[in-house]
């Protein structure tokens, strides 16, 4: 069993529900939290129910300076940084030739590009250190095409290639990397999917609870695993039919179908 005692570990979007999950989970586990989230008044909120004082600060992951900010904060209070956690990611559910340059921009930046900025920062402080562990909460829609998200698709699939790249460069500095890929969590995002246009494919199945989210994060830590599905069968799935492009195209109308019944009790419920 992993030790998280002691463990400084820094958690992006950690005022959102997966976010906060996490937080509580760290904190039972004894471990120095910063949580960070551009939602401030969130943070103080995910903040009030743990044990421990964490650091909080409001940072905005798409902007460098802030970032830098974060990570040098996170050192003059506890001397090192541990654990990465990028959980922070935003969707704007629209068929591509409905999507404005605004929402496009909004989530390649975030998803992406704010996983890559916090990665940056915090690999000037590991890599001396010789050891760390870098987690990146993706989502399913990092294997396979999630129609009315493409550019959501196209920022999760990013991270995919980026993060198993880095996980084979950074294993001489002694760091692990690890990505988690959920299907549905039962989430404000969702919610906000369910009722913006979002996909019927994130309907398909039951969403799970943000709590099934940190579980996998804690198997990827202990067992340094570059890879975790949530739930494991859907992701064995997902890789197995994504060696057949051709049946994606057949399968995925059927599959809309479904997943629409479902989103509507969803909505419903």
């Amino acid at each position: 069993m992993y030790d998280f005692s002691n463990k400084t570990i820094i958690i992006t979007g950690a005022s959102g529900g997966i976010g906060t999950a996490l937080a509580r989970e760290l904190d039972r586990r004894k471990a120095e939290l910063v949580l960070a989230d551009i939602n401030y008044s969130g943070l103080e909120s995910s903040a009030s129910g743990l044990t421990s004082n964490p650091l909080i600060i409001k940072c905005a992951i798409t902007d460098r300076a802030d970032v830098k900010k974060l990570v040098e904060s996170a050192v003059n209070k506890y001397s090192k940084i541990d654990i990465l956690i990028n959980n922070a990611g935003i969707i704007r559910p629209a068929l591509f030739e409905d999507c404005s340059y605004e929402n496009i921009d909004a989530q390649i930046q975030v998803n992406f590009m704010g996983a890559v900025n916090c990665t940056k920062e915090v690999l000037a402080v590991m890599i001396p250190a010789k050891q760390g562990h870098i987690v990146t909460i993706s989502s399913l829609a990092g294997l396979v095409p999630e129609t009315y998200s493409s550019i959501y698709t196209a920022s999760k699939f990013a991270l995919r290639g980026f993060f198993l790249t880095l996980g084979i460069e950074l294993r001489k500095h002694n760091i692990k990397v690890s990505t988690i890929f959920p299907d549905s969590v039962d989430t404000p995002m969702l919610k906000y999917e369910a009722s913006h246009g979002g996909s019927p494919l994130t309907f398909l199945g039951d969403a799970q609870s943000p709590e099934k989210i940190v579980q996998a994060v804690i198997r990827a830590i202990e067992k340094g695993s570059p890879e975790i599905y949530a739930p494991a069968l859907t992701g064995v799935f997902s890789k197995i039919i994504m060696c057949c492009p051709w049946l994606v195209t057949k399968l995925w109308p059927l599959l809309e179908r479904l997943g629409e019944k479902n989103k509507k009790s969803y909505i419903k419920r």
